[in-house]
């Protein structure tokens, strides 16, 4: 398998599916936490004593722009956008290309310090399954970069078999 067909076609799609997934994840946990309460203010559910348990570490010290479950539906949304840009810019525009790669990757890094801020929570297990989703999507994101780089340029400035068509 030569580079060019990696880079084009088979590492575009698992950039796609991992940052999808991420984004789904990160979705499922509003479903999990908040019971669905996808636009909705955070409260406690009916009944339940206000203010945090005892001994509860407390929030970031950034205070977040939106209450939680917004800032989860904002991940997916936000993923959605970029793997849509990210499609654009590999069909269109494929000078841009490495630029996207980057704010994929400070995207995903942006998420990953988050959560490390907000204290690594881990509920069912997702908050370990979004993280290492996150790690190989970096990782497939720097991969795919650096192939981009190694190639020259004028060769990945058209997809293969562009400039066939103008000769």
């Amino acid at each position: 398998m030569n580079s060019a067909r990696l880079s084009y076609l088979i590492l575009p799609a698992i950039i796609t599916l991992l940052a999808l997934a991420d984004g789904a994840l990160h979705f499922s946990l509003d479903v999990v936490l908040f019971r669905g309460n996808f636009f909705g203010a955070l409260g406690p559910p009916p009944g339940a004593p206000s203010g945090p348990p005892p001994g509860a570490r407390p929030g970031p010290p950034i205070p977040l722009p939106l209450p939680l479950n917004q800032m989860f539906v904002l991940n997916l949304v936000g993923y959605v956008v970029l793997v849509a840009l990210f499609w654009f810019v590999l069909t269109q525009r494929r000078q841009w290309l490495r630029w996207l790669d980057a704010l994929l990757v400070v995207y995903v890094v942006g998420c990953m310090l988050a959560w490390a801020e907000f204290g690594a929570p881990n509920p069912r297990g997702l908050g370990y399954l979004s993280k290492g989703t996150e790690a190989v999507l970096v990782v497939t994101l720097v991969v795919h970069f650096w192939m981009l780089s190694r190639t020259a340029a004028s060769r990945f400035a058209t997809p293969p078999g562009a400039l066939a068509a103008h000769h």
